[in-house]
């Protein structure tokens, strides 16, 4: 009994932080794998960061590349987006890097910060990420397009509000904007769509953060109505967890997670320009975004001059 508890409360963490967003998939329904649906772990061996309040909480979310039967470690890193929390302000904030973006890998020369996985798994994306941005992260989580949907059809689906209109047959989103509530396959669409949006990946990623923020948004909302729901949530991921993160880290990071209110937590992608190395189309992030990470390193948050436009602007009438 006290295992499932443990795992329950594994699975809520990584819902509460937003896990299980942004994949790329094929077209088609995910078939069953024996694959965990979610992977959570720490980000430095032996390290555990403090969780009473006293600063801040980094967290890196991966959404892997790998198709059913893949490397799921060891595939390009589709989605990455850094999530932050300040549990004294009750504050929070969703970075999210192209994964195009052109970075120095340790020991692997310059290459797009997504084959960082391929290279050296989670934990050499890590590494990335900390050179990169400064940012001492504290956990990872990795999830699949598979484990995304099956999570979601288990609670029912995802309410959403679509911000604008999608039509993008490529990822097979095709949706009026307002609020209405995703399915896997569907809010896996959202995810995936990038030809209808005007600035392509930059775009995606900044939507790839709106569902973080709606699923902890539809997770409090749920569970103040009826404390009982927490069950289903914790169901959705129950049955493929996992993790090498100590159970009590997990079941207090949880709760550091529930403070954050949704109506506080800063969405933004960093932003770069989009060139060619050897042929390939690559992001070279700006000035801007080493702001962005100096600013976000200190207290987690992102104050409000430093913030880049949205990527999806034009759409959103800004």
């Amino acid at each position: 009994m006290r295992r499932r508890t443990v795992l329950a409360a594994v699975a809520l963490a990584a819902w509460i932080a937003g896990s299980t967003l942004g994949i790329s998939a094929p077209g088609g329904t995910p078939r069953a794998s024996a694959q965990p649906f979610l992977e959570i772990g720490q980000a430095h061996a032996g390290f555990a960061p403090t969780l009473d309040g006293s600063r801040p909480i980094f967290i890196l979310f991966i959404g892997s590349g790998a198709r059913p039967g893949e490397d799921v470690e060891h595939s390009l890193a589709d989605s990455i987006h850094i999530v932050s929390i300040n549990p004294a302000k009750h504050r929070s904030a969703i970075l999210g890097i192209p994964r195009d973006s052109w970075v120095d890998i340790p020991g692997h020369g310059s290459s797009k910060i997504n084959s960082s996985m391929v290279y050296g798994g989670p934990q050499l994306l890590v590494q990335t990420i900390e050179s990169l941005t400064g940012i001492h992260l504290d956990y990872w989580v990795l999830t699949t397009f598979w484990g995304f949907t099956t999570m979601l059809n288990n609670i029912g689906g995802l309410t959403v509000d679509v911000p604008f209109a999608m039509h993008d047959s490529y990822s097979g989103s095709d949706f009026e904007p307002g609020v209405q509530v995703l399915k896997g396959p569907d809010a896996l669409a959202f995810a995936r769509d990038r030809h209808s949006l005007p600035e392509g990946d930059f775009g995606r990623s900044e939507d790839g953060g709106r569902l973080i923020v709606a699923a902890l948004q539809q997770f409090r909302k749920e569970y103040s109505k009826d404390p009982s729901r927490l069950l289903t949530w914790v169901a959705a991921g129950l049955r493929n967890v996992q993790t090498n993160v100590p159970f009590d880290q997990v079941l207090e990071l949880a709760f550091t997670a529930l403070s954050v209110n949704p109506k506080y937590v800063e969405n933004v992608v960093a932003p770069g320009t989009t060139g060619m190395v050897g042929g390939s189309s690559v992001v070279n992030l700006t000035s801007q975004a080493q702001t962005i990470f100096h600013d976000m390193a200190g207290d987690g948050l992102i104050a409000k001059k430093n913030l880049p436009p949205s990527p999806n602007a034009s759409l959103l009438g800004g």
